[in-house]
């Protein structure tokens, strides 16, 4: 606890400080002399504008304040600059190539001449015409890059949810005592700062560790360990607010405009890094990925106050689905596959619970669909998130280039993932149902304890 405070300490002293004012996804290359290209991103502006009803309703069901008559009339302005740039470009090579045949069969030195200087003329206007299109081109490819992904067709776009499944009916009673007043359970300090004890703490690592190994077991995914930090870079790959994270301070940093967030290793962007530039065989598809890990998400941490509680906090262990699909029907086929999975764990802890399709209002710019599983808090007399899925589609992929390679063909990959459990919610809520950690039925556990002497004799084990 002591070092994330001193993380974070130094997260809100450089967020005073440090300005980014260009994207660290895409640098032109006036930008290029001091911040160094990490990765560029694929984009298809032909196959983007080519569906733009679906991409106009995407953008006014997100509430997204985007233009796209701008964006597009941007496009068009760079389409220009850019065929006059590969018109001069061309032309050069063109006279680069004479100039070598003249040179070899032995031309007059008039025509050398004549051809160096038109070369050099070629140069200067190459290098005035780069200088224009550098203002343009950043222009509309950040404006390009902040065009959301496309709904898919499931998603609600009115105002309301799209109710999937629910177990058990909450109790009409009147407000229940916060999980706080169990103080032998919850030392509560902050939003930053908590420290869960006794049982709860036990059931804090237990119950991730317990669905994890139930997802291993039972729907054949592989556990992972993930970074608990994640470059700017790969948080605008997967449109994720910067503002959801803490920046971190680096006394030495190169490249400026690529700083490290404070995300935890059960975030879906920490897996972006293990994925970016990489070709997988079809034959190894779907990858299915499960992680434990902390989560730091900010944003989601303002949805139920302005009381600070457990439902509150900024930090959480969390359980970290991703999985990889070559089609879009094979992505909502997982998607299924994960849910049904969470719904087991969920029905066995026996408090009730909901999945629902969120609005698209909520959506982040890269995800098509969200699912959220939400559990009832009584002292809040309201349902709160627990887990969610979401399905992103191609969309991340092409940032990142994440791929596979049919024939002489590469497809960039559909991503479904997102947190299943959080389990500081969780905790809050099973307490408040007044149900007993300890009694309380995870799927995926160890049903006895090794004892002491099992203990022992398998450290034994070790050398024998």
């Amino acid at each position: 606890m002591l070092s994330l405070r001193s993380v974070l300490k130094h997260c809100l002293s450089a967020k005073k400080t440090c300005s980014r004012n260009i994207s660290a996804l895409y640098i032109t290359g006036d930008k290029a002399n001091e911040n160094y290209v990490t990765l560029q991103p694929y984009m298809d502006f032909n196959g983007t504008f080519r569906e733009r009803q679906s991409l106009d309703q995407s953008i006014s069901s997100r509430g997204l304040d985007i233009r796209l008559e701008t964006v597009l009339s941007k496009y068009e302005k760079y389409k220009t600059h850019h065929s006059q740039l590969s018109k001069v470009v061309e032309e050069r090579e063109r006279v680069t190539k004479r100039l070598k045949e003249l040179t070899k069969s032995g031309g007059s030195a008039v025509q050398l001449e004549e051809l160096k200087e038109q070369g050099k003329s070629l140069r200067n206007e190459l290098k005035a015409l780069k200088q224009t299109l550098y203002p343009i081109e950043d222009d509309f490819i950040h404006d390009y890059l902040h065009l959301p992904n496309l709904l898919h067709a499931q998603s609600p776009v009115g105002g309301e949810e799209k109710l999937l499944y629910r177990h058990g009916v909450p109790k009409s009673d009147n407000k229940t005592t916060s999980h706080l007043a169990r103080q032998e359970l919850v030392n509560f300090v902050d939003n930053n700062r908590y420290y869960l004890m006794e049982q709860a703490a036990y059931f804090d690592v237990n119950a991730m560790q317990s669905l994890a190994r139930y997802f291993v077991n039972h729907g054949d995914f592989i556990q992972t360990a993930n970074p608990d930090f994640v470059r700017c870079v790969l948080l605008e790959a997967n449109a994720t607010p910067l503002s959801d994270y803490h920046l971190v301070q680096e006394e030495h940093l190169q490249n400026k405009i690529n700083t490290a967030y404070l995300t935890g290793g059960g975030s879906f962007e920490s897996y972006l890094g293990a994925m970016t530039k990489l070709c997988v065989y079809p034959s190894v598809l779907p990858l299915r990925y499960v992680c434990c890990g902390r989560s730091y998400n900010k944003a989601e941490a303002k949805m139920y106050g302005p009381i600070p509680s457990l439902y509150t906090a900024t930090q959480t262990n969390a359980v970290q689905i991703f999985v990889a699909t070559q089609t879009a029907n094979e992505a909502d086929t997982q998607l299924e596959h994960i849910l049904n999975l969470a719904t087991d764990f969920y029905k066995a802890v026996d408090i009730p619970f909901r999945i629902s399709y969120a609005t698209a209002a909520v959506l982040t710019p890269a995800e098509s669909i969200r699912a959220v599983i939400e559990v009832y808090a009584p002292s809040l007399q309201r349902y709160v998130c627990v887990g969610r899925i979401s399905n992103y589609g191609d969309f991340v992929s092409k940032r990142i280039l994440f791929s596979t390679r049919r024939e002489k063909h590469y497809d960039f990959l559909h991503l479904v993932g997102g947190p299943v459990l959080y389990t500081s919610r969780l905790i809050a809520a099973l307490v408040e149902h007044g149900v007993r950690l300890e009694d309380c039925k995870l799927l995926g556990s160890i049903s006895q304890k090794p004892s002491h002497q099992q203990n022992v004799q398998q450290f034994k084990d070790l050398f024998t």
